[in-house]
């Protein structure tokens, strides 16, 4: 590149410089534009068909801290309309090697100030205005940021994408979006993007198919794997037949994110995930028509907590959602076929099922599953709630509700086989059931360990069924006689086959 101008001293701008050297490698047939160590200081550049960026160790590519620097992309979205390095309508690209993208995420943002701009009433909340009183603190973020780059990497309706081995850090947005794209490899990445800048996401992969995600360790303010639409500015379709393996996520938001947006979801793959200190594990969120189908999550550890701050989310290892986003929502989304199997789960709240009007969660199925509960600093503070942003009735935002190991609503076809529900410590009294179901049709339990939390209500069960229609409750783990395990409310069909002379409470 030194051909072409490229300093690499850190502190003049080499975009020129990079874009002609790219454009001579593509107009001779492609091949391989190497950095050697230094520190290139760029605003955009374009990736073209058939080149590859190979960084060098102790080679950096960082940001300008100018937004004049980054060019203003044809089309953009969700009002992201700039990128650092950028490929549109390639083939056969890649960016490899040991060396560093750098965003420069620090130029943009504004530490000390947290964003506490307002999206729920918190008068919905169990703990009313005092809710606010701790969460507008700027300690977990999210802060405020100045006007600021769109994408750190975008790759826009490509195919034969391959991106390996190099450290991504300090997006000032999103990071590593592939949107519209076929064929894609992304392996054995380092992303360490800030913990509370809004939006860092780590990977974002958008209305795409055949992509394989491997052995990456992620750090992100937001979302840490997100599989959602956010391209509807860039192209139309569906994204599937997509793996993710072996990777270690620590997220503000949700390590692993699946939709909202208009576009369906199919075969889904995640397998060989650990997931570490983040406010939601796993989320699967429909708000508006879309079908979202053939989902497998297997051998996963999940660690989730509260955070102070106005992220999404409540601390859930698993949250599934679907309900209208807008009041005025026809539309009927489905969530169907999804299975979690072989999951440690840790944190400071249960799992959420929660399907409401105009939606269906159809066949969803934990097996092996085991889910601790434990007490923490922030639960008094922020916990006893449910947050199911975004949707436009204020009291289902985030609102009070108790809490359980396992809470479903509005499900058809659900199966919990051999799921154990763990106490730990003092826990605050609105940890009741461990397994709360209600509004459902055809549910299995089959093997469940589970007991009511320490400091449940005098005569609470440890599972409790609510308005629903056909129920098999078998080989249940901590039934006594003397008392409830399993409590019935209009329930059609109940075979309870641990009480085989008789009803559980109605």
């Amino acid at each position: 590149m030194t051909d072409f101008g490229a300093v690499g001293d850190g502190h003049t701008l080499d975009t020129v410089a990079i874009n002609r050297t790219i454009a001579a490698c593509h107009d001779a047939g492609g091949g391989v534009v190497h950095f050697t160590a230094g520190t290139y200081l760029i605003g955009t550049i374009e990736l073209l068909s058939r080149v590859t960026l190979q960084l060098d160790a102790g080679a950096v590519i960082k940001g300008s801290a100018a937004l004049a620097d980054y060019r203003q992309l044809p089309t953009a979205s969700e009002g992201r309309d700039t990128a650092l390095i950028v490929a549109v309508d390639a083939q056969n690209v890649a960016i490899t090697g040991h060396g560093t993208i750098d965003g420069n995420g620090r130029a943009f943002a504004l530490p000390g100030e947290a964003d506490v701009s307002r999206d729920f009433d918190a008068h919905h909340t169990r703990q009313g205005a005092a809710y606010l009183k701790l969460n507008d603190r700027p300690e977990d973020g999210p802060v405020r940021h100045r006007v600021r780059p769109g994408i750190l990497a975008l790759f826009l309706r490509c195919t034969e994408v391959h991106v390996s081995q190099v450290r991504i850090v300090d997006a000032p947005n999103w990071g590593l979006h592939v949107a519209c794209s076929a064929d894609v490899l992304l392996t054995g990445l380092e992303i360490k993007n800030s913990l509370i800048l809004p939006n860092s996401d780590g990977i974002d992969v958008s209305l795409s198919r055949n992509v394989r995600i491997s052995d990456c360790n992620i750090t992100a303010g937001d979302d840490g794997i997100a599989l959602s639409p956010c391209a509807d500015g860039f192209g139309a379709g569906g994204c599937e037949n997509i793996t993710v393996t072996n990777c270690v996520i620590s997220s503000r938001s949700a390590a692993i994110r699946i939709e909202w947006g208009e576009h369906d979801f199919r075969n889904l793959v995640f397998n060989n995930i650990v997931i570490r200190d983040s406010n939601r594990g796993i989320l699967i969120q429909l708000r508006r028509a879309e079908t979202v189908e053939n989902i497998v999550f297997s051998n996963l550890v999940i660690e989730t907590r509260l955070y102070r701050g106005k992220w999404w989310g409540k601390g859930e290892p698993i949250h599934i959602s679907a309900l209208p986003e807008f009041a005025d929502d026809q539309a009927r989304r489905c969530l169907r076929n999804v299975t979690f199997s072989n999951v440690t789960a840790t944190g400071d709240h249960g799992i959420v099922v929660y399907a409401g009007e105009r939606s269906a969660i159809e066949d969803v199925r934990f097996h092996d599953v085991r889910v601790t509960i434990r007490p923490s600093a922030w639960q008094e503070a922020f916990g006893g709630n449910f947050d199911l942003r975004p949707t436009w009735d204020p009291a289902r935002r985030v609102f009070a509700h108790d809490i359980a190991g396992l809470h479903a609503s509005g499900v058809n076809r659900l199966s919990l086989r051999d799921v154990a529900v763990v106490w730990e410590g003092a826990l605050p009294t609105f940890f009741r059931h461990a397994v709360e179901i209600e509004n459902f049709g055809r549910i299995t339990l089959d093997g469940l360990c589970a007991q009511p939390a320490p400091a449940a209500r005098a005569g609470d069960a440890a599972v409790v069924l609510r308005h629903g229609d056909q129920a098999i409750v078998r080989h249940g783990v901590g039934v006594d006689d003397a008392g409830p395990w399993l409590e019935a409310h209009d329930v059609r069909g109940l075979l309870d086959e641990d009480r085989p002379h008789g009803n559980p409470r109605e």
